[in-house]
């Protein structure tokens, strides 16, 4: 765990997305939580040496952002369509994962829920709390779900899956022209430091490089559809135009992301 800011905490989670606080004089709010249940019991461990945890949000509907806000007091909160998603998955699918990445979490599991937003929201929604102002607010593109925390008194955006820094970028579920638009209102914003979903902070002239590999993604699987290749042979003659390696311990390996990334953007575009 790291401090970014004045009072913003993160940390990277092996195999799962970054998990970040902010500490405020009315107490903290929590940006998504640890994949593994055993790291979700030492972060709220950590949390409460801090203070009151008052809010969580879960910025997607992906399991490494949500997986186990379960284990956390605090209002949580999410889009209206990371709500509904979530309504709707089972609790088998949630074991098998721990089962495979955290065997210590796996007697954690027997209180395991999906559990669903007490508040959420379409558009925008600001939360106040002591002096601090969050600003929650669309960024569909690479989910449905997808929403930024903007926290302009730190000069911090969380910026969820929209942003991969100098790690591979995962379009299973792409939606290309939102993903770019939702990158041009991340640099609207007055800011410091961009949290990416995954990787290292970063800041603005960073969103330039990841809107020209959607962009090279997008190209090369148009192209190929151009030239009147089968998905089939679209996988296997398509060279991967991302430069970045896939964050390690994650689903998947380098191969099939590529196969994913491509029978996406080859379905939207065929």
């Amino acid at each position: 765990m790291k401090k970014i800011a004045p009072n913003v905490y993160l940390d990277s989670v092996v195999g799962g997305c970054n998990v970040g606080f902010v500490t405020t004089k009315e107490g903290i709010v929590m940006i998504d939580t640890p994949i593994r249940p055993s790291e979700a019991m030492k972060w709220r461990q950590e949390i409460e040496k801090k203070g009151e945890l008052r809010y969580i949000i879960n910025t997607e509907e992906h399991a490494d952002h949500c997986h186990n806000s379960c284990f956390f007091e605090g209002v949580l909160i999410t889009s209206e369509e990371t709500r509904e998603k979530l309504s709707k998955k089972g609790i088998g699918e949630a074991v098998d994962r721990v089962r495979r990445i955290d065997q210590e979490g796996v007697p954690l599991m027997k209180s395991f829920n999906w559990r669903t937003a007490d508040i959420s929201f379409t558009g925008d929604l600001n939360i106040y709390l002591g002096d601090h102002t969050f600003k929650l607010f669309s960024l569909p593109g690479h989910s449905t779900g997808g929403i930024g925390v903007y926290i302009p008194e730190e000069g911090v955006v969380f910026a969820t899956d929209c942003v991969f820094h100098r790690l591979k970028t995962w379009l299973q579920e792409a939606i290309p022209d939102q993903w770019f638009e939702s990158l041009e209102k991340l640099g609207e914003l007055d800011l410091e430091i961009i949290v990416p979903g995954h990787g290292d902070i970063c800041h603005k002239d960073y969103l330039l490089k990841q809107t020209n590999i959607i962009k090279a993604w997008v190209d090369v699987v148009k192209s190929s559809i151009g030239r009147g290749l089968t998905k089939e042979e679209s996988i296997e003659k398509i060279s991967q135009p991302d430069p970045y390696p896939k964050q390690i311990k994650t689903p998947m390996t380098e191969a099939e992301l590529n196969i994913k990334n491509i029978t996406r953007l080859y379905q939207l575009y065929s």
